[in-house]
Parts: C-alpha cells; sequence; structure tokens
C-alpha cells in the first residue's frame, strides 16, 4: 500500500493554514501537523486528492527562517512572495521530509497579470530549491494557486452551503471572483450567524471556515472560482501526479 503524500504548504496566514501558524519551535520543523492543528486550506487540498484517487496526505511544518529564530516572529502576507524568503524556507525542508511543495496567496486588490507573474516567479524559485537526495532541483513537484481576490472567495463559492451551516441569508453571488468583497461578507456572516456561539474563543471563525471546508461542494467551487480555484486544482492534481512513482 502506498504511503501518504508529503506535503509542505505556504500560504499567508491564519484563515488557510488554522492553527499551524503559530511561532514555529525549530524542534517541530520537518514534522507532520497533527490534523486538530490543520486549517481550511489543508483540507480542501486533501479533499481534492482523495476524490481524484490519490493517497491520502500528510501536511508538513516547514522550519523557522534564521530571522523567525532569532526575532520570535512569523512571516505571513505578501511576504511569501519574496525570492529570498522562499528560497530560504524551500531548501531547509529535507528531501525525506516532503515529496510535493504548493503555495497559495492572494491576489487581494492585485488581480491584473502582475500577481500572477509573481506567483509563477516564486514557485519556479520553489523548484529551484526544491532538492533531492543528489541536491538536485525537481522541477515537477510543486505547484501554486492564486486566490482571486482572497481564501474567502473559495469557501463563499459554494454560498448555498455556507448559508445553510450559518443560518444565514446569502445574496446570489454572481461573478464572484470580480466581487472585491468577500471576505467582508464571510466576516459578516459569521459575526451575525449564532452557529458554533458556544465557542466564544477568538478561534470561532478559524474553526468555522475550517468546518465550512469539510462541507462545501468542490465542484460548485471550481465551476464559481474557474481562475482561482479550478486553475490551482489542476496544478495540484498535475504535481501530485508526479509524486506517485516514489511512493512506493
Amino acid at each position: 500500500m502506498s504511503r501518504r503524500i508529503r506535503i509542505g504548504l505556504i500560504a499567508e496566514g491564519e484563515a488557510e493554514l488554522g492553527a499551524s501558524v503559530p511561532y514555529i519551535k525549530p524542534e517541530n520543523g520537518g514534522k507532520v501537523i497533527a490534523r486538530e492543528n490543520e486549517g481550511a486550506l489543508h483540507t480542501l487540498i486533501r479533499r481534492e486528492l482523495l476524490n481524484a484517487g490519490f493517497p491520502d496526505c500528510d501536511f508538513i511544518q516547514r522550519h523557522p527562517s534564521i530571522r523567525e529564530n532569532k526575532k520570535l516572529t512569523l512571516r505571513t502576507g505578501h511576504s511569501i512572495l519574496d525570492p529570498k524568503y522562499l528560497a530560504q524556507i524551500v531548501i531547509l525542508w529535507k528531501p525525506e521530509e516532503v515529496d510535493m511543495i504548493l503555495i497559495v496567496v492572494d491576489a487581494d486588490d492585485n488581480i491584473n497579470n502582475q500577481r500572477k507573474i509573481d506567483l509563477k516567479k516564486a514557485v519556479n524559485k520553489i523548484r529551484d530549491h526544491h532538492l533531492d537526495i543528489d541536491e538536485q532541483p525537481i522541477n515537477d513537484r510543486s505547484a501554486g494557486g492564486l486566490a482571486i481576490r482572497n481564501f474567502e472567495t473559495w469557501l463563499l463559492a459554494d454560498n448555498q452551503t455556507v448559508a445553510n451551516i450559518l443560518g444565514v441569508e446569502l445574496a446570489n453571488l454572481e461573478k464572484l471572483e470580480d466581487l472585491n468583497n468577500t471576505k467582508d461578507i464571510l466576516e459578516q456572516a459569521i459575526a451575525s450567524s449564532t452557529y458554533l456561539t458556544a465557542d466564544i474563543g477568538n478561534q470561532r471563525p478559524l474553526q468555522i471556515r475550517w468546518n465550512l471546508a469539510f462541507q462545501v461542494d468542490l465542484a460548485i467551487m471550481k465551476m464559481n472560482c474557474p481562475d482561482g480555484y479550478a486553475g490551482f486544482v489542476e496544478n495540484l492534481l498535475m504535481a501530485t501526479k508526479a509524486v506517485l512513482p516514489i511512493l512506493g
């Protein structure tokens, strides 16, 4: 039986990665992220792989950068596209720790070609520094995704399921990737919902996003987010096919 696929995932923050993005202790770098610490993006990726007939996966914690070790800070947001940062983070993963590396970023207001160009450069930088046991670059086991305009757009793509779970009214969101306020729409829906109100901690919005990721219809998401989500899934599955021969 094939072992699980080991994935190094680089993304922007808590909305996507859940509890797996506090300050990373050096001793946790390269280890499997406990499933209870995963987030919504981990769940979407795993569902897509399993639906496509691929083996299950584990997500591998990255190693803290030199700056993080010194200043106890965590870099998120646009800085994850910084070439120097990416090169350092990717090369810290040992060949035996990760089979494939994924990067997902928000387009925010930058929905022109420049953001796509930046993501393409980032994926190429990952491929230059993702090395095999002979220290040769691995060119086909990485993929990038651009959430247009943000990760919340992907979750709202199946707005009927979101409305049903949260028990709120959501307008029929047509041309979702043209909207610039999807993050606000989801945040307002969560704020007005009684779903999970027993959880009064500050983790409730993250837990709700995670729960939504288990239940939204993946086919509807790809249909309503053709440029962002569907494009990412296509790249993800292509990279996964390259991983299969090494699983044993």
